[in-house]
């Protein structure tokens, strides 16, 4: 998935430029690094309560939320991606981050329900059909496809704490947080930038346009993996018709012969 920002710089030096260039990539992936860290910290302090790790995992929370809007609003997401926009996703965890941080969520079941059905209904939604070909996908899709996978099994797990193995809480939360942000960390890799139309040197169009080719590669390329999908399907329906049309027809052949040594019984 690519994210496309277009920076309006209103200034006349192109070093400004050049030192804001990666400014919402350096954002995304402190705000990254500083979740999994915080769901390294709560690991660490597994056996203690939620209640006592709240306010960091909810400044987290807000850090990451206030990111991802402000990344959002210069972003523009391929329409093919199923995963929600990183808009309502920072919305989201902007709000949860208040409900935490004010201390609305005092008892550790709640916490591990929440955390639960937030990993769930990320996973889900981060999860697209196209990525189960493992064959014909590229290590970056597999490394998102695992990274979901334990997101889905992680937050089923939570669900079942109690009845299974009845982990700590906040161990659990700690990983729900690892998971989270190392999604955020490998998603900030994948932000790519359209320059000011103030830049007009040979070098700086020369490098858009070897990016904007780079884009349209990835594209095609995607597009060659779906065909292929699209021809293979359509081979395994063609061998479940001939494979049917053979059924019938020897269906058809043993009843003649049934029906001749019928009448030769009868002759």
């Amino acid at each position: 998935m690519v994210v496309l920002i277009d920076f309006e710089i209103m200034c006349p030096c192109q070093g400004a430029f050049y030192g804001g260039i990666y400014i919402m990539r350096t954002l995304m992936l402190i705000a990254s690094v500083a979740m999994t860290v915080s769901g390294v910290f709560c690991i660490a302090n597994g056996s203690a309560a939620f209640l006592t790790v709240a306010f960091i995992v909810g400044l987290v929370y807000l850090i990451m939320g206030a990111t991802e809007i402000l990344v959002g609003i210069r972003a523009d997401f391929d329409i093919s991606e199923n995963a929600v926009s990183i808009t309502k996703d920072g919305i989201i965890m902007l709000i949860l981050g208040f409900v935490i941080i004010s201390g609305m969520i005092t008892d550790d079941t709640t916490a591990q329900m929440v955390f639960a059905t937030w990993l769930v209904i990320e996973g889900v939604l981060s999860f697209t059909t196209g990525r189960i070909d493992l064959m014909h996908i590229t290590g970056e899709e597999r490394l998102a496809l695992g990274i979901t996978f334990l997101m889905l099994i992680t937050g089923i797990y939570m669900f079942f704490n109690v009845k299974l193995f009845n982990l700590h809480v906040t161990s659990l939360v700690g990983i729900a947080l690892i998971l989270l942000g190392f999604r955020r960390f490998v998603q900030s890799f994948k932000v790519e930038y359209n320059r000011p139309s103030f830049i007009t040197g040979n070098e700086e169009k020369l490098e858009e346009a070897l990016a904007e080719e780079k884009r349209a590669l990835a594209k095609a390329k995607e597009g060659i993996r779906e065909q292929k999908n699209a021809q293979r399907r359509i081979q395994k329906i063609r061998e479940d018709i001939e494979a049917e049309n053979d059924v019938i027809n020897s269906a058809a052949i043993r009843r003649r012969e049934r029906e001749a040594q019928a009448e030769e019984g009868d002759a």
